[in-house]
């Protein structure tokens, strides 16, 4: 991809191969509209996660003021340069991560469409990244993305074969679970974690999963060490997700390469 990038950059003066036929030439632009639509509605759902104001969950409102937005402030990456990056009733500066989010994930889903995966790996790794930011911040793992996953995983793994490994991991944790909150009387893994990790399970199965697991846990705990907040509640579901994303990136990269 970045050397036929770099072909028609430097011998075409174009981004786009002029010979590529006008149904590629679309995809991509449909594709990359539904990227910067998705990044918009994903930062919505981040900013207003745990909002007991339901109104504003339902309709985007100003930043700042807190007046709701038009139609035509919600298009995403356009609305942000013809309002010169501030909002367009109190007039006052806009955070740069609409813009980067959105830009961001219209590219990433015309890579996806050049390598044919957009409805696998596309829609997985936007998935993954809000699911690390809201368990970071909130400490918790919406359900509705842990289902998302679940549903992810069945639809692009065979994880018959894995059912027994996967099976197993899930008891093991549970009973740490069970074992820890009997006599410490906190919960030292979060249940959603523990669905997360089954999921995730399905889909590497054995050994991947243990490489998973260790390498997150190996990151959190350095995490921890370079904080030195060793009395707090640390999530670990974000860096179980971060770690997954890592791997579906080189497998399909790695795959789409050779």
């Amino acid at each position: 991809f970045f050397v036929n990038l770099f072909h028609n950059i430097v011998y075409n003066k174009s981004i786009f191969d002029l010979k590529m036929p006008e149904s590629m030439i679309v995809s991509y632009f449909f594709a990359a509209v539904f990227g910067a639509v998705l990044a918009s509605f994903l930062v919505h759902e981040y900013d207003n996660y745990g909002s007991d104001n339901k109104t504003a969950k339902l309709r985007s409102v100003c930043d700042h003021c807190e007046q709701q937005l038009n139609a035509y402030n919600l298009v995403p990456i356009f609305s942000y340069i013809f309002q010169l990056g501030k909002s367009s009733c109190c007039k006052k500066r806009l955070s740069f991560k609409y813009l980067f989010t959105e830009l961001a994930l219209a590219a990433f889903f015309v890579l996806c469409v050049y390598m044919g995966n957009l409805f696998s790996l596309g829609l997985i790794i936007p998935a993954l990244i809000l699911l690390a930011l809201v368990d970071e911040k909130y400490q918790e793992i919406p359900i509705g993305l842990n289902i998302f996953i679940f549903i992810w995983v069945i639809a692009n793994a065979s994880f018959i074969e894995n059912l027994l490994f996967a099976g197993a991991v899930a008891l093991f944790l549970l009973t740490l679970y069970w074992g820890y909150l009997k006599y410490r009387k906190v919960e030292g893994l979060g249940l959603g974690d523990i669905i997360l990790l089954g999921s995730i399970t399905l889909y590497l199965g054995f050994p991947n999963a243990l490489y998973l697991i260790t390498i997150s846990a190996s990151l959190l705990l350095l995490k921890i060490i370079a904080s030195r907040r060793y009395q707090e509640r640390h999530a670990f579901g974000s860096w179980i997700v971060l770690t997954f994303g890592a791997f579906i990136l080189f497998q399909e990269f790695y795959g789409f390469a050779g």
